[in-house]
């Protein structure tokens, strides 16, 4: 009876101590089969994470009492279909963080997202799932280029929701003495029943030369329908030569029982200091979705679009087609 005694308070100290704190491994597997076509070059492959990057990953809190928490998460980009992790940018290249939460919000500092790239999600959510797809991936190639959606050497704090608002900053540091290399970024959200709204801005000093230092300013939302859905959002991109883009996209995802179907389209325009038009960007895509259970979904899409110079002539022409599988776990 002692021992019986003793076993079952060993027991429920061991469970007092499990529901306290918890670590869930992760991930997602995305496999799919089909050809991209830049320029007149065609490729049959077998692709990883065209509906969303393939990964794996570490992730778990503890309670600290009175509302605190501690959190930290391990995630690092999965090659599906080669078996290789992180690449070349390390084990955990998506997300390597330790931070604290509770009433005043959140912090974590390792590598994580910026707190721009949130905004930026917002804008193309239901526009072929923000995936490789996404027509901003070929539209918005032309003039000053893309932002960089994380950063490593990174703080970053998200304040609680007030009324429906919520605001949230990072800094990168550079950690190099030899040039200036910082990121920083900033949001402000609003959420209310079916509308989501962002404001978004990311400094990107992180270029050998001045002259290549880029800023980005978003404005995003979705909307909810009982029908549909809607996302769409406007970007400028600027750098230190004086070249400035105006960027475009919408996107619509209609459900329909175990199907999903959307189609985006998005569009740029980049000008010089002097306001001469040096390059435009467009690209259209739809695809569709069938659940065949709550983790794993079936996948067909296609992406097409092109870049043009001032003059009017075709720089890159990109089409992506692929039919796939996403489980995750």
């Amino acid at each position: 009876m002692k021992n019986s005694l003793i076993a079952l308070a060993a027991l429920a100290c061991a469970g007092s101590a499990l529901a306290q704190s918890s670590a869930t491994l992760y991930g997602r597997i995305d496999t799919g089969i089909g050809s991209e076509k830049i320029n007149g070059a065609s490729n049959t492959q077998v692709f990883s994470g065209q509906l969303s990057t393939s990964r794996i990953g570490l992730r778990g809190a503890e309670d600290l009492g009175g509302g605190l928490k501690a959190n930290f998460n391990l995630e690092g980009t999965l090659a599906a279909d080669t078996g290789v992790v992180g690449g070349g940018n390390g084990f955990f290249d998506r997300q390597s963080w330790v931070g604290l939460s509770g009433g005043f919000g959140s912090f974590k500092a390792g590598r994580s997202d910026t707190a721009f790239d949130d905004i930026r999600d917002l804008a193309v959510v239901n526009n072929l799932w923000d995936s490789e797809f996404s027509p901003t991936k070929i539209a918005y190639t032309a003039g000053v280029g893309d932002y960089s959606s994380r950063a490593s050497n990174m703080l970053r704090y998200d304040t609680p929701s007030l009324g429906g608002f919520s605001a949230g900053v990072s800094y990168a540091l550079d950690e190099n003495d030899a040039q200036k290399r910082d990121v920083t970024a900033y949001n402000l959200r609003y959420r209310a029943g079916a509308l989501d709204l962002g404001l978004g801005f990311q400094q990107q000093k992180h270029e050998a030369t001045p002259a290549s230092d880029r800023e980005y300013t978003a404005l995003s939302a979705s909307y909810k329908f009982d029908a549909l859905r809607l996302s769409g959002g406007w970007q400028r991109a600027e750098n230190g030569a004086g070249l400035e883009d105006d960027e475009y996209s919408v996107g619509v995802a209609v459900p329909f029982g175990a199907f999903e179907l959307t189609a985006g389209y998005a569009w740029s325009k980049s000008e010089t200091a002097a306001g001469a038009t040096s390059a435009k960007g467009k690209a259209f895509s739809v695809g569709g979705t069938y659940s065949l259970s709550k983790r794993t979904r079936l996948y067909a899409a296609m992406l097409d679009g092109e870049v043009e110079n001032g003059a009017g002539a075709i720089t890159t022409d990109r089409r992506l087609f692929a039919l796939g599988v996403r489980h995750d776990f």
